[in-house]
């Protein structure tokens, strides 16, 4: 298969920055052997006695599916990658609260994470040029959130790579000349197909990233099939490959959509603060109950500058929103605020910039389905609860932009 033996990303020479990572990450694990690292709730590390993967009590409990609520679960793939894990540590007297069953959970996602700094490079250096690669390779290293979720063990990590992955192949494409009609168009099709029914087996923001995608990837293809006007059985290949992954990804969708919706609830009853604002108080105070059209316009105008702001505010961790002062551990918080106004926002700046800067590129490139699908799947978030973690989640396309400008900025390239 061409595809595998000449664009294996995997056979190419590790940079002097994918070196300095890995060297970064494990000494970081190391550390972790004998130190903890204080999180919100517990602390990562391979020395913790409660793993901090993020909604823990979730994704493994002693229930009959052993994961998920009573009333509702989440999706199966990350559960059953825990399961095993704790099979395999049973196997050598260890249980899940033990070092064995923390390293083999740190293993597999700071491996992901090497995968996904090796993606973000060749996707980047595809599209753009290779200072533009080691700026996004740059913007991933320095980012302290690349090293918390790899110790974490979470799931979050599993759905960066995903989206990576994803992105990565509309590259290639592009760079090869076509995402429609040639043999390699069906092989990244289906490897495309593979990685959107990954991601939606995993979290529901996976699905609808996956579903939105897929969505127009198939409509592309069915318009040039009908453009064309000619049987080709790489096109209808393809649209019968997209037709089976969007059956797979909306019926994975659509059963946690319990799950979802009882996410969507949390979202609009999020209580806390916002900037040392009651967000309860500010929900009663916007209200439209009266019939005063003016009046009600106002309110409406405040909801939705609350929401943007909010939005902006909380991928970027600058606020208070979720009761801070019920928080034990003051560097937790004090690192994820200073991490959020000095990392960051700058970067979603950036990010946004580099992507209205480019509009034209974006279209050539494809790359806007993968942008459209990654907004479409944090999106929720501007109901009422906004974390770094559901950007983090898609934060890759995000960072091609972000270097783009970056480099753009620092040379005074014209970026017409």
């Amino acid at each position: 298969m061409n595809f595998i033996k000449k664009n294996n990303i995997f056979n190419y020479k590790a940079s002097s920055l994918e070196k300095f990572y890995f060297s970064i990450l494990i000494f970081f694990i190391i550390l972790s052997f004998f130190i903890t690292i204080p999180t919100d709730t517990t602390n990562l590390g391979i020395s913790s006695t409660n793993l901090a993967i993020g909604d823990r009590p979730f994704y493994i409990n002693n229930t009959l599916k052993g994961y998920g609520y009573s009333n509702y679960s989440g999706n199966i793939l990350y559960p059953t990658v825990l399961k095993i894990i704790t099979s395999i540590s049973n196997l050598f007297g260890a249980d899940e609260y033990s070092k064995l069953w923390n390293t083999i959970t740190i293993f597999i996602t700071s491996l992901l994470s090497l995968i996904t700094l090796r993606l973000l490079r060749a996707s980047s250096y595809l599209i753009f040029n290779e200072k533009v690669s080691k700026i996004s390779c740059c913007i991933y290293i320095l980012n302290p959130y690349t090293y918390f979720y790899s110790l974490s063990g979470g799931i979050t990590n599993y759905i960066v790579v995903g989206v990576s992955f994803t992105m990565y192949l509309i590259c290639y494409l592009y760079k090869r000349g076509s995402l429609i009609t040639n043999k390699d168009s069906l092989i990244s099709n289906i490897f495309i197909n593979i990685s959107c029914i990954y991601l939606s087996l995993l979290r529901p923001s996976g699905g609808i990233f996956g579903t939105v995608f897929l969505i127009i990837i198939l409509s592309k293809y069915i318009r040039i099939y009908i453009e064309k006007r000619s049987f080709n059985i790489i096109r209808f290949a393809n649209i019968l490959i997209t037709v089976f992954g969007l059956i797979v990804v909306t019926y994975n969708f659509k059963t946690v959509l319990n799950y979802s919706f009882a996410n969507v609830n949390i979202f609009l009853n999020e209580k806390g603060y916002y900037f040392g604002y009651s967000r309860e108080l500010l929900r009663s105070k916007l209200k439209i109950d009266n019939i005063n059209i003016l009046e009600n316009l106002k309110m409406a105008l405040y909801y939705l500058s609350w929401k943007i702001t909010d939005f902006v505010s909380g991928i970027s961790d600058i606020r208070d929103s979720h009761d801070a002062q019920n928080i034990n551990n003051l560097l937790p918080f004090i690192l994820r605020t200073s991490t959020g106004i000095f990392f960051l926002f700058p970067i979603n700046l950036f990010s946004f910039l580099g992507i209205l800067l480019n509009i034209r590129l974006i279209i050539k490139t494809e790359l806007w389905i993968v942008l459209i699908s990654s907004f479409i799947a944090i999106s929720p978030s501007l109901l009422g609860v906004a974390m770094s973690r559901y950007l983090i989640m898609f934060f890759p396309p995000f960072i091609l932009f972000a270097a783009k400008i970056i480099n753009d900025t620092l040379q005074g390239a014209d970026i017409s």
